[in-house]
C-alpha cells in the first residue's frame, strides 16, 4: 500500500512538472523569448530537473511617457523651407522633442530618477549640426520598470519638462511711431539657436485664476501616483501642440520665427502649450 502510494505522489509530481513545462513552452512561444518572464517563474523552472517551492516574485510596476504630442503646421512648413526633407508619413509621424525626470519614492523611503526623452530626433532645422544637440541623437527612453512597493510618482521636485525648440528664434524691439516714422521693429542681438526650452505652468492668483497662460495650464499638470498596486501600468501621457510665432510687421523678415519682446503673452507661451495626464491601472 506504501509502495503503491509513492509511485502515485511521483506520478502526480511528474504530470504537474509536466504541465508547468508545457505552460512555459506555450508562453514562450507567445512573448518571444526569456526577457519577458517573470524571474521567478524562470528559477521555478529551472532546468527542468527539479521543482521546488519559491515565495511570491517581488512583482514591478511599468512606467510609460507617452509623447501624444503635435507640431505646427506652419513650423513644419518653414523647416521645410530650410531644407527639412519629410515624406508625407514622416510629416505625420512628427513629435515634438521632449525630456522629463520623473522621480519613484518606495515604501521604504528610498528613491531612483529616471529621464525620459522622446519625440522625432530629426524635427531640428537642416542648417544646423545635430552633433551639437546629444540628445537629439541619442536612443528614445519612453518606459521603465522598477520594482514594486512604489508609495509615490512624480515628476522630479524643482526639475523641469523641456521642449526642443527646432529652429532659430528670433527677438524683435518695436519703435514707436513718430509723427515723421511709422513704427518699425530692430532685431534685438542674433537670434536664439536652437535649443531645449523649459516649460513653465500656468501662473495664478491665490484663488487659482489664470493670470498669465504659459506652457502647461495649472489644472493640467502631471499629478503624481500614489501606492500602485503590483503589476501596474503608470501612464504619463503629453498632448498639444509645439508651435513658435511668426511676427509680422515693417522691419521683419517674413516667414521666419520671431516675436515681440515686449509681448509677453506671445513670450510666454513659446515653444506652445501642453497638457499631462496621468493614470494607472
Amino acid at each position: 500500500m506504501i509502495e503503491r502510494l509513492s509511485q502515485w505522489r511521483a506520478r502526480t509530481a511528474r504530470c504537474a512538472f509536466g504541465l508547468r513545462l508545457a505552460l512555459s513552452v506555450i508562453f514562450l512561444t507567445a512573448v518571444g523569448g526569456c526577457d519577458a518572464l517573470n524571474p521567478a517563474f524562470v528559477t521555478l523552472l529551472g532546468d527542468g530537473t527539479t521543482v521546488g517551492t519559491l515565495e511570491n516574485a517581488p512583482g514591478h510596476v511599468v512606467v510609460q511617457f507617452i509623447n501624444n504630442a503635435e507640431v505646427d503646421e506652419r513650423l513644419i512648413t518653414f523647416l521645410e523651407g530650410a531644407g527639412l526633407e519629410l515624406t508625407d508619413d514622416a510629416r505625420r509621424k512628427l513629435r515634438p522633442r521632449v525630456r522629463m525626470r520623473v522621480l519613484v519614492t518606495f515604501a521604504n523611503g528610498t528613491t531612483t530618477t529616471i529621464e525620459f526623452v522622446d519625440g522625432s530626433t530629426n524635427l531640428v532645422d537642416p542648417t544646423f549640426d545635430i552633433d551639437n544637440f546629444p540628445d537629439l541623437t541619442q536612443n528614445d527612453l519612453d518606459n521603465a520598470v522598477v520594482r514594486c512597493d512604489v508609495a509615490r510618482l512624480e515628476v522630479l521636485p524643482n526639475s523641469s519638462i523641456e521642449v526642443f525648440v527646432p529652429g532659430q528664434l528670433q527677438e524683435y524691439d518695436r519703435q514707436e511711431a513718430t509723427q515723421l516714422v511709422a513704427a518699425t521693429f530692430i532685431q534685438s542681438g542674433a537670434p536664439l539657436q536652437p535649443q531645449f526650452r523649459v516649460l513653465e505652468v500656468d501662473d495664478v492668483d491665490p484663488d487659482l485664476n489664470t493670470i498669465l497662460q504659459n506652457n502647461i495650464p495649472f489644472r493640467r499638470q502631471a499629478a503624481p501616483a500614489q501606492n500602485p498596486f503590483c503589476g501596474s501600468v503608470i501612464a504619463i501621457e503629453m498632448t498639444g501642440v509645439l508651435r513658435l510665432p511668426f511676427l509680422t510687421g515693417t522691419g521683419v523678415v517674413e516667414g521666419q520665427p520671431s516675436y515681440d519682446r515686449a509681448d509677453l503673452a506671445t513670450e510666454a507661451l513659446i515653444p506652445g502649450r501642453f497638457e499631462f495626464n496621468v493614470t494607472f491601472k
